[in-house]
């Protein structure tokens, strides 16, 4: 895992993604006239789709905010490099391990309109075996999360074209992941801007951290997109 060298240009995937986490009231004792501070809680990773005003992100990532009260859950919000924004939860498909967000509705136009321009786009076929792939997102929470947003950047291969699972269908990943990368996109090397699939989890409980990683294909991410737009 690592960041760009200071001079490149990072890729597109490094542009494109957000942390995604919620804010809840946290109980202090009273300091310049306030009983309680904001509390973030970072939990995923995002990435923007290009040509739309949506993210794309993983139903687990978002799972409490949909099934339970916002004072308990929380605010949803997604980094961006002007602060943490407010988001919403517009979509979730549970089976494939997806779920669409957007920014509030209060947010600026000029503002939602230049964080969606760095969207990516998807692939139209499924990557060969031991082709290059990368991803990028915000493991380890807060632990590794600053100002400036910088999400981590990775890389790997394709360990299996597609699994076809009772859920739909998921790429097998050879690379690492971390508690954080989860609704991360994963990109061609060689076209960084292409998404072939949104990193899900491991295979098993059993396998855990073991350098294997599943992936949601982007057949199913594009048509929750599409659905969405419909």
């Amino acid at each position: 895992m690592s960041t760009p060298h200071v001079g490149q240009i990072p890729p597109s995937v490094y542009s494109a993604v957000r942390a995604v986490g919620t804010i809840r009231p946290k109980f202090q004792v009273a300091a310049e006239g306030r009983v309680f501070a904001d509390s973030l809680d970072v939990r995923g990773t995002a990435f923007w789709v290009k040509g739309t005003s949506v993210m794309i992100t993983c139903a687990h990532v978002v799972q409490d905010l949909v099934v339970s009260p916002i004072e308990l859950a929380g605010l949803l919000v997604v980094g961006s490099p002007r602060g943490y924004l407010r988001a919403t939860v517009s979509v979730v498909d549970f089976p494939h391990d997806l779920a669409l967000l957007q920014l509030a509705d209060d947010t600026a136009p000029e503002i939602a309109k230049t964080e969606s321009e760095t969207g990516l786009e998807f692939v139209d076929r499924y990557p060969a075996v031991g082709e290059r792939i990368a991803y990028a997102g915000f493991p380890g929470g807060l632990q590794l999360l600053d100002k400036s947003q910088m999400p981590t950047y990775a890389s790997g291969v394709i360990g299996a074209q597609v699994r076809q699972r009772p859920a739909g269908k998921f790429i097998q990943i050879t690379g690492h992941i971390l508690g954080g990368f989860s609704g991360a996109p994963v990109v061609l090397e060689s076209d960084p801007s292409k998404v072939l699939g949104v990193v899900s989890n491991s295979p098993s409980s059993e396998v855990g951290q073991a350098g294997i990683f599943l992936a949601s294909s982007w057949e199913h991410a594009r048509a929750l997109v599409v659905l969405a737009g419909s």
